[in-house]
């Protein structure tokens, strides 16, 4: 097959610091083309050094974080710029990526969709008569739905509670996400402290696991950037730097040592997760999960054998009472039967294989 993956505009491929999509799109092209497919990466610039090694003809789009990552903020000044500029900005990177499809449109056959927005590639997919392929990383909803209805849009989701408001859609297959159990290794030896991994936001709810923490007087450490800048200042008055720890964003290195040191991940989300990346990181190191029964919670997790799954802040408690009743050996091995990178670049490739 001649494949292009629409990796990213916002973040490196892979990224430096956390970040889940652009790891899953960087597997993809490392997997597909060691499996003899042509691949043609688009991503930005600052991936170019950690491809060198990779069979792939990578596409430079987009400006990374400098533009719509991290650093975006010292690059709008918003005495200056208008209330918009960051959606004009992203706006400018999905073009970048149109251009070249369209000035490539003879070196590929198919398009794999990693990048949110997805539904500017919709309509220039079918101009370009190309088979086109989206990778649900986030959630449907009505208006997204109606458009990939009718373009009869193939679809792939990334757990099947993706799919239940929109069953009439034209899903091509679920693949799970997976994970590097050579880099997230195992660890039968946690230490003392909980651990939160991901954005800050309300989305992820780490009011509740810090009043959880503080209740029964256990150690916990946060480590994400901050999304949501009002809700931090709402916990961060709890943040004590001792007992309560927020780390920020942090590179690959220090996330697998807090992964294989934590006695379990906390997992209390709101909102509908599409996969929860951070749960399989931290189940590969041997890290048992405790996560609120939402989005794909139930299908990345076995209850009472790789963590808890939890329905209230009470149930909750009383799993943090029962979490070394959890082997730390289940929690690997249930990783090494589902959710490695293999599995997961084999299941892409079948799926694509069923457009050619």
């Amino acid at each position: 097959m001649r494949i292009a993956i629409l990796g990213s505009i916002a973040l490196p491929v892979p990224p430096p610091f956390q970040g889940g999509t652009e790891w899953i799109a960087y597997y993809q092209a490392k997997g597909l083309s060691e499996k003899g497919h042509k691949v043609l990466l688009f991503a930005p610039g600052e991936s170019r050094s950690y491809l060198k090694n990779l069979s792939v003809d990578f596409i430079e789009v987009g400006e990374g974080n400098l533009a719509l990552g991290s650093n975006l903020e010292k690059k709008i000044d918003p005495r200056y710029t208008e209330a918009s500029r960051k959606l004009r900005l992203e706006a400018v990177g999905l073009s970048e990526v149109i251009k070249e499809l369209i000035e490539r449109k003879d070196e590929y056959d198919l398009i794999l969709n990693n990048i949110r927005g997805e539904a500017v590639f919709v309509p220039i997919a079918k101009y370009l008569n190309k088979k086109f392929v989206n990778v649900m990383h986030l959630n449907i909803f009505d208006e997204l739905a109606d458009l990939f209805k009718h373009f009869s849009t193939n679809i792939i989701t990334i757990s099947n509670s993706q799919r239940k408001n929109y069953p009439q859609l034209s899903y091509l297959d679920t693949v799970y996400n997976g994970v590097d159990t050579n880099i997230f290794s195992f660890s039968s030896d946690p230490h003392g402290y909980f651990l939160m991994m991901g954005s800050i936001g309300r989305h992820k709810n780490q009011k509740i696991a810090i009043k959880i923490a503080k209740r029964l007087k256990i150690k916990l450490i946060i480590a994400g950037k901050i999304r949501d800048n009002d809700y931090f200042e709402e916990i961060k008055r709890d943040i004590d730097g001792e007992m309560i720890k927020w780390i920020g964003e942090i590179d690959l290195k220090d996330k697998v040592k807090l992964y294989q040191g934590a006695k379990a991940l906390l997992f209390p989300i709101l909102w509908e997760e599409p996969f929860g990346l951070v749960m399989i990181e931290a189940m590969s190191c041997g890290t048992p999960v405790i996560a609120f029964n939402n989005g794909a919670v139930s299908e990345v997790l076995i209850n009472n054998k790789t963590g808890f799954v939890i329905e209230s802040d009470s149930q909750m408690i009383e799993a943090i009472h029962k979490i070394d009743s959890i082997n730390r050996v289940d929690c690997r091995k249930h990783v090494e039967d589902k959710f490695t990178i293999e599995k997961m670049v084999d299941n892409y490739e079948k799926s694509l294989l069923k457009l050619d």
